[in-house]
């Protein structure tokens, strides 16, 4: 069984606040365990459920990892992550302002910390590292190593100075970018990824076919100035298709192999050698040749890349119903999937299902068709509206991370 989380309130605190909104996203994309979003994250699931535990500052890539893999806005919660970062600097100068005051042969020994994870080092502790104790005394030595010692603080203290120029975010940047990545651009807008294949590359179309114009390693960060629809690429960690190819300079990289997401409402453009949306999605049911107790649901439609299914209906042992994911299909699989509604309880006459056209995971579009499952009445057709509908459609196209 899984060990139940600690309780955590986030008005104990920053660092509080900031894990239980990691909690929250990680619920909103299905509560995966923490082994399975490791996988995706490539950190280990202790270090990732330590940063949702509300102890200790998890680094910026750390969290960003842990964002990335339950798809998240990384952007946001990299403004988020400076923002704790801000308030606990300032509560540390609040609590060393009352350390100066006290006289020092009454100062306590500071606490010692346990170990951290080293994937979890964080490059402004590192930095403050290298700043010498100009206060300590130090023992006579003779010229030569009184000229090295004078030579290490000046090279010290220059160091910090520069330092003190940069902000923490161009700190953060500089010690996160792997050899191979290209510097993030200043300019503002689009929105950023990270890739985590050890082979990214960035061709001359959204296409597997198209000319390969420059190759990154893993854990490049990225800004992209948009995305258009092009082949399907099956995402390398969670094994779902994805047909989004994202615009970097004159060049497009699969969404498959990228941690990050377009902003939620931010349409495709048209890119040279680009797919046009789906459209004129119907979706058929009826009973499976193959299974008698399954029933086969299949799509018709234009332009269809990926397709999801999702059914509506109460688990046995559950106390109410809810909207299941079927499956995410591609050509393929000739967007079709056989399912058996014996795994409902046996109570529920009628269970609505839905087939919408999806750009990939967490990426419904408006293109979907639903039909009501009777025993008696297979396929009768059934209109979803509001709420409804798009509770159904996020379903169908929710990225599958559970396991």
């Amino acid at each position: 069984m899984a060990r139940r989380p600690r309780p955590l309130d986030p008005a104990d605190g920053p660092l509080q606040a900031f894990a239980h909104g990691l909690r929250e996203l990680r619920e909103s994309a299905g509560n995966p365990t923490y082994r399975s979003l490791a996988r995706i994250a490539g950190f280990s699931a202790t270090t990732l459920s330590d940063a949702a535990a509300g102890l200790r500052r998890p680094s910026l890539e750390v969290t960003l990892a842990f964002v990335g893999a339950c798809r998240g806005d990384e952007d946001d919660w990299r403004r988020r992550w400076h923002r704790l970062e801000a308030e606990l600097t300032d509560a540390r100068r609040s609590t060393d302002d009352g350390e100066l005051a006290t006289p020092a042969r009454e100062s306590a020994e500071p606490p010692t910390e346990a170990p951290a994870d080293p994937a979890d080092s964080l490059p402004s502790e590192t930095l403050t590292a290298v700043v010498p104790d100009l206060a300590q005394p130090a023992p006579p030595r003779p010229w030569r190593g009184r000229f090295a010692l004078a030579a290490g603080v000046v090279t010290a203290l220059v160091g910090s100075l520069l330092a003190l120029h940069l902000s923490t975010e161009d700190l953060n940047q500089l010690a996160q970018i792997p050899p191979g990545c290209p510097k993030l651009p200043d300019a503002k807008g689009g929105f950023t990824g990270r890739t985590y294949t050890d082979t990214t590359r960035v061709r001359d179309a959204p296409s597997l076919g198209g000319q390969v114009l420059q190759e990154l390693p893993a854990g490049c960060r990225l800004r992209f100035s948009g995305y258009c629809l092009g082949d399907v690429v099956i995402d390398a960690t969670g094994n779902s298709p994805d047909v989004r190819w994202f615009e970097l300079g004159n060049g497009y990289i699969s969404s498959a192999v990228v941690h990050g997401n377009p902003p939620p409402g931010l349409p495709p453009t048209d890119c040279p050698g680009g797919h046009p949306g789906p459209s004129d999605l119907a979706l058929t049911a009826r009973p499976s040749a193959t299974d008698p107790s399954g029933v086969e649901l299949s799509t018709t439609g234009r332009q269809l890349g990926v397709v999801g299914f999702a059914a509506y209906y109460q688990e046995r042992g559950a106390d109410r119903p809810r909207w299941h994911q079927l499956a995410m299909t591609t050509a393929k699989q000739e967007f079709r999937t056989t399912w058996q509604p014996g795994t409902a309880d046996g109570e529920q006459a009628e269970i609505p299902v839905l087939a919408a056209a999806c750009l990939g995971g967490q990426a419904p579009t408006d293109t979907s068709d639903a039909l009501l499952l009777d025993p008696g009445k297979i396929g009768r057709p059934d209109a979803l509206t509001g709420d409804a509908l798009r509770a159904a459609r996020a379903e169908a196209c929710r990225y599958p991370i559970n396991g």
